[in-house]
C-alpha cells in the first residue's frame, strides 16, 4: 500500500491487507497540525481492502476523536464498503463521505464564521423554539467586558457515527449562524460561532454550555418564534442543569396574546 498526503487529506493506494494505521499516523498528525478541526482519507484509489485491513479506518477514526477532531473516509468502492461492514464497530463509528468535496465542506463547516471564545462567553443558543435576533440584542446589551458567541447544533441520529457529513443541514446552519454573528457586529459586539454535533438537543447543550465555560446562556422567545411550551420546557431543564447563569428572555406582547397563551394553558 503506498500513502501520501496533499492539504487536508491523507490518499491511500493499492491493497490495504493489515492494519496500517501505525504507518499512516505520522502523516495524519502532520495535517493536524494545519488542519486541526479534522482530516479525510481518501480510499477511492485502493484496489482491494481486507477485514484486517479495515480496522486501519477504526484505529484512525479512534486517534483523531481522542483528540477533539473529526475524520472522514471518502470514494470507498463498493466492495471495500462491503468488507467495511462486516467488521463489529467500523459501520456505527466510522463517518464514511461519498465525495471528498462533500467531505471537506463538512469538516469546513465549523469554521465558516470564526471561532468561539473559550472562555466566560455570553452564548446564545440557536434553536427551533428560540428568537435568535432577540437573544443575540439581549446578549450584546448585557455582555459588558465579556466575549459573545453562538452555539449552531446539529442533531445526528443514532444510527450514524457523530462525524457523519449531513450537508443540507450543515449549509442551513453555517447561514443562521452567518446572520447571528453578523447581527451581533452591527450592535458593535465581535461574535464568534461554534457548531455542536449532538445527538439530543437539551443534553448536548448543557454539555456545551460547560465545555466552552459559558458565563451566561441567553434564551428568547417571542410570538413569532417556536412553540411556547417547547421554550418553557427547555428553560425548566436549564435552569437546573446548567452550570452557568440563565438570562431568559421574551419580546413584547400585547393583551390578546396573554388571553391567547392564558387560555391554551400556556401561561399559569
Amino acid at each position: 500500500m503506498i500513502v501520501y498526503t496533499r492539504d487536508d487529506t491523507v490518499k491511500l493506494s493499492g491493497a490495504l491487507k493489515r492494519n496500517e494505521w501505525q504507518t499512516i499516523k505520522a502523516a495524519a498528525r502532520v495535517l493536524m497540525k494545519e488542519h486541526p478541526e479534522g482530516i479525510l482519507i481518501d480510499a477511492g484509489e485502493l484496489t482491494s481492502v481486507t477485514e484486517e485491513g479495515a480496522r486501519t479506518f477504526l484505529a484512525a477514526t479512534k486517534d483523531i476523536e481522542a483528540v477533539g477532531a473529526r475524520i472522514l473516509v471518502c470514494n470507498l468502492s463498493k466492495p471495500a464498503l462491503d468488507v467495511l461492514n462486516q467488521v463489529p464497530g467500523v459501520r456505527s463509528q466510522l463517518a464514511f463521505s461519498l465525495s471528498v468535496d462533500e467531505a471537506r465542506q463538512s469538516l469546513r463547516a465549523a469554521e465558516a464564521c470564526g471561532a468561539l471564545p473559550q472562555d466566560g462567553a455570553v452564548l446564545v443558543p440557536l434553536l427551533p423554539c428560540l428568537d435568535a435576533a432577540l437573544a443575540v440584542r439581549v446578549a450584546a446589551a448585557t455582555a459588558e467586558t465579556r466575549p459573545v458567541g453562538v452555539l449552531g447544533f446539529l442533531v445526528v441520529p443514532r444510527d450514524l457515527p457523530i462525524g457523519a457529513p449531513l450537508p443540507d443541514q450543515e449549509v442551513e446552519l453555517k447561514a443562521a449562524l452567518s446572520k447571528a454573528a453578523a447581527q451581533a457586529l452591527r450592535l458593535g459586539v465581535a461574535c464568534g460561532t461554534s457548531i455542536e454535533r449532538v445527538r439530543e438537543i437539551r443534553d448536548g447543550l448543557v454539555t456545551a454550555l460547560s465545555e466552552h465555560r459559558a458565563s451566561s446562556a441567553v434564551l428568547a422567545w417571542s410570538p413569532e418564534g417556536g412553540a411556547i411550551d417547547e421554550f418553557i420546557a427547555l428553560t425548566n431543564y436549564l435552569m437546573y442543569k446548567a452550570s452557568c447563569e440563565v438570562v431568559v428572555a421574551r419580546s413584547a406582547i400585547g393583551v390578546d396574546m396573554i388571553d391567547a397563551l392564558a387560555a391554551s394553558g400556556g401561561l399559569e
